[in-house]
């Protein structure tokens, strides 16, 4: 079944018009370290502190960095995503972010692991970076 005819199944199924899920309040990370994956994040300006010491973007939602016992990341392979790559490794998150091109480069002149910046074709700008444990993210920015 393709994604319309599913669209469509899921509809005529379920006819619900608003979703009982309203935002993503927090989200959850694999790490090593707490204290590192911190002052990466701080380090670019990625987020600020709660006065509590937590973890926040700008609109509010908070990010846990969670220490694991044994070492893994968010990552997972997909076949899903991109046509062209039946095993593409896909990111935690997606961030929208500002100054899109001032963030790429310098985190690109820091020595964080990057890719290259692209032009999503009159869909934003975007770029994936990886944390020092691996943790796949994309930041993205609109055009508009």
């Amino acid at each position: 079944m393709n994604k319309l005819e599913l669209k469509q199944n899921l509809e005529i199924n379920y006819p619900h018009t608003e979703a009982r899920l309203k935002r993503i309040e927090c989200i959850y990370i694999p790490v090593t370290n707490a204290e590192l994956a911190k002052h990466f994040f701080m380090k670019y300006g990625l987020i600020t502190l709660s006065t509590q010491g937590n973890v926040k973007l700008a609109s509010g939602q908070g990010i846990f960095f969670l220490e694991t016992t044994v070492k893994q990341t968010a990552n997972f392979v997909t076949h899903d995503w991109d046509d062209q790559d039946e095993h593409y490794v896909m990111e935690a998150a997606c961030f929208e972010v500002t100054q899109i091109n001032e963030l790429y480069q310098l985190m690109k002149e820091d020595g964080a692991k990057v890719s290259e910046l692209k032009d999503n074709s009159g869909c934003g700008w975007s770029f994936h970076f990886f944390d020092p444990d691996g943790n796949k993210f994309a930041a993205w920015q609109d055009v508009n």
